[in-house]
């Protein structure tokens, strides 16, 4: 292990909302805390633009945002319970919602708010937990929601002030000579063939009004620099994402993930830092790191 020895290896990922965890990265967030890593959450909105009391969505006379966020952050709980995470940090941030425009986000949300607080935030935190792998969405946030895409936006731009300063600082306590490192940075990706599985079996098994993660959510296959197996944690997964019941979308992939067969059962990524060259693709987020 090239980790120090009386330090548990680190995992951070960065969401924008409750339930991304689960849907997006929750078998990986399983697997690593049944093998003993530290895995850190966190989460930058409250998620009050999510589904109301009774389905009600973000608009209707009848949604309330405070109520939303309130039960949201109960279900993140149960969700990180099922997930075995060890730290759960919510940020709090107003969710942007999913606007017509960019011109429809409130200013007071967190994909308008001022960056800069919020860039010291995420640094602060990765100094705090000593990540040795970061985790987050790609550019394009995956979804091109506004609050994904600044969750890239924020921590990237905190990721490239840690390496600036010459990484974290490795030591316990005070020990030792000093010894710094910068973690590795990945993008959570969802290739092109497992999408079209996916959206093949969605479109069996949902409602024709049901949301399906469209197409231009994929990547090429020979993008993706990482795989991470998640079998052995498919049931956690599962859990984590009922967790999430209010939430149409998260019952909906919960339906079809149900469904789907063991090749489905892996999460996908980009290695962006350091950058990929080329070779056999990984397996473990943390290749290179634990020998």
């Amino acid at each position: 292990m090239t980790t120090a020895q009386n330090r548990r290896p680190t995992l951070m990922i960065v969401h924008a909302h409750p339930d991304d965890e689960a849907s997006q990265t929750g078998g990986t967030l399983a697997r690593y805390s049944a093998a003993g890593f530290r895995t850190v959450l966190v989460t930058c909105t409250d998620g009050g633009q999510g589904d109301g009391t009774g389905g009600v969505k973000p608009g209707h006379p009848a949604h309330r945002p405070a109520q939303t966020a309130a039960r949201r952050a109960k279900e993140l709980a149960r969700s990180a319970v099922a997930l075995g995470i060890t730290d759960l940090i919510q940020l709090g941030h107003p969710d942007s919602g999913m606007p017509a425009s960019a011109d429809e986000i409130v200013p007071a949300t967190f994909s308008n708010l001022d960056a800069e607080p919020l860039v010291r935030r995420l640094e602060a935190l990765m100094h705090e937990y000593r990540p040795d792998v970061i985790v987050t969405y790609p550019p394009n946030g995956l979804s091109h929601h506004p609050d994904h895409i600044r969750a890239h936006e924020l921590t990237v731009t905190a990721f490239d002030r840690v390496r600036r300063a010459g990484g974290i600082d490795r030591r316990h306590g005070t020990a030792g000579p000093p010894s710094r490192s910068v973690p590795k940075l990945y993008y959570i990706a969802v290739s092109l063939s497992r999408l079209k599985t996916l959206r093949a079996l969605a479109e069996g098994v949902l409602e024709p009004d049901a949301w399906i993660p469209p197409l231009e959510i994929g990547v090429d296959d020979d993008t993706v620099t990482t795989a991470v197996d998640i079998s052995d944690h498919w049931a956690e997964k599962l859990r984590a994402l009922s967790a999430h019941a209010s939430q149409a979308d998260a019952a909906a992939l919960l339906r079809v993930l149900s469904l789907s067969g063991a090749e489905e059962r892996t999460e996908e990524y980009v290695r962006a830092e350091p950058p990929w060259t080329g070779g056999e693709r990984e397996d473990d987020l943390f290749a290179g790191i634990i020998a």
